[in-house]
C-alpha cells in the first residue's frame, strides 16, 4: 500500500471556480493561471517576472510568453506595463480579472456559514467531540469590540451605560482564553520580495530580515498578511527605492491602520477588566443602601 501524502495547511490552498475547467485551456495556461492566483494579492495584484515564473513552471520564458497570451485572450488575466521615474518598461503587472470578485465570494460564503453556526442558543457546551472555544472567527473580535463600546458609552471609567449582556462577558473570557491566532506561514520571503519588487524597491537581505521579523510581531494570519502587503502597496511613498527603516515601516503600518490581533485580544482583556471593576462597585453601592435601609430611625437617633 502506498504511503498517503499529506501537505502543510499553513501555506495555504488556492480555490478556482469551476467554471475555469469548463474553459479550453491549454495545461501550460491552466497550469499559469494557477501560479499567478498563488501569488496574487487579495485584488488580483501581482509582480512576478518571466524568470520567476518560468523557474517556477519549469518552462522557458517564450512558453510563458503564450501561455499568459492565451489567458489574456480569454479575459481571466490582465497586463499593465510599469514604468521606472525615467519612463522605462521594467515589470509588467498582472491582474486574474475575476480573484477579487471570487475572493469575497468565498469570504462571504465562510462568514454566513460561521454566523449560522455560532448562535449561542445552538451551542452544545456538553459535546466533548468539538472544541467550540477554539473556531473563535478573526471578526468575532471586532463584533465583541464593538458591542462593548456600546456598554461603556461616555461613562467614566470604570462605569458603564449600561449592563453588558452575560453572553458578551462569556464570549469575552472565551475569545481572550482560546482564539489564538493562526500563524502566518513559516517562510513570508517570497510575498514580501514579490511586493518590493513590484514597487521597484532594491531589496538587501538585511532590510528583507527587518520587515519580515515586524510583521511577525504583528501577530497576523495569513488572510490579514495579504491584506496588510496590499495596503502597503498603496501607501508606499513613490520616492522610495529601497527597503524602509524600522521607524519608516512603523510609520507605514500605522498610516494603513493596521490592528493586529494581538491589540484586540488585549482590548477585550482591558474591558473585561474594568466591567469586573465596575461590577464590584455595583454591588458594594447595593449592599450600602441595604444596610442603610435596615438601621430604624431609633438607631440613627441613638
Amino acid at each position: 500500500m502506498s504511503e498517503q501524502i499529506s501537505f502543510n495547511r499553513d501555506k495555504g490552498f488556492v480555490a478556482l471556480p469551476v467554471g475555469v475547467l469548463d474553459m479550453d485551456l491549454s495545461p501550460g495556461a491552466f497550469r499559469t493561471l494557477v501560479e499567478l492566483c498563488r501569488m496574487a494579492n487579495m485584488e488580483g495584484y501581482c509582480w512576478p517576472s518571466l524568470t520567476q515564473l518560468s523557474d517556477r513552471l519549469g518552462r522557458s520564458k517564450s512558453a510563458i510568453s503564450g501561455y499568459l497570451k492565451e489567458l489574456r485572450g480569454v479575459g481571466l488575466v490582465a497586463t499593465e506595463e510599469q514604468r521606472t521615474a525615467n519612463g522605462y518598461n521594467y515589470r509588467l503587472k498582472y491582474q486574474v480579472t475575476f480573484w477579487a470578485d471570487w475572493r469575497a465570494s468565498l469570504s462571504n460564503s465562510r462568514a454566513q456559514k460561521a454566523e449560522r453556526s455560532i448562535q449561542p442558543v445552538e451551542r452544545n457546551t456538553e459535546d466533548k467531540n468539538q472544541n467550540h472555544e477554539n473556531q473563535t472567527r478573526v471578526d468575532e473580535f471586532d463584533d465583541l469590540l464593538r458591542e462593548w463600546s456600546q456598554c461603556f458609552g461616555r461613562a467614566p471609567y470604570p462605569q458603564t451605560e449600561h449592563a453588558p449582556d452575560p453572553q458578551l462577558v462569556s464570549e469575552t473570557s472565551k475569545a481572550i482564553k482560546f482564539a489564538e491566532p493562526k500563524p502566518i506561514s513559516a517562510d513570508i520571503t517570497p510575498d514580501l520580495k514579490t511586493l518590493f519588487e513590484g514597487l521597484g524597491v532594491r531589496i538587501d537581505r538585511p532590510g528583507l530580515h527587518l520587515v519580515q521579523t515586524h510583521l511577525r510581531r504583528l501577530d497576523l494570519s495569513p488572510e490579514e498578511l495579504q491584506s496588510v502587503l496590499c495596503r502597503i502597496a498603496k501607501k508606499w511613498p513613490g520616492h522610495w527605492r529601497k527597503l524602509p527603516t524600522e521607524a519608516q515601516l512603523e510609520k507605514l503600518l500605522k498610516d494603513t491602520g493596521v490592528r493586529p490581533q494581538s491589540k484586540k485580544r488585549a482590548l477585550l482583556r482591558s474591558h473585561l477588566k474594568r466591567w469586573r471593576m465596575a461590577e464590584r462597585s455595583l454591588r458594594h453601592t447595593a449592599a450600602s443602601c441595604s444596610v442603610r435601609a435596615a438601621i430604624t430611625p431609633d438607631q440613627l437617633a441613638s
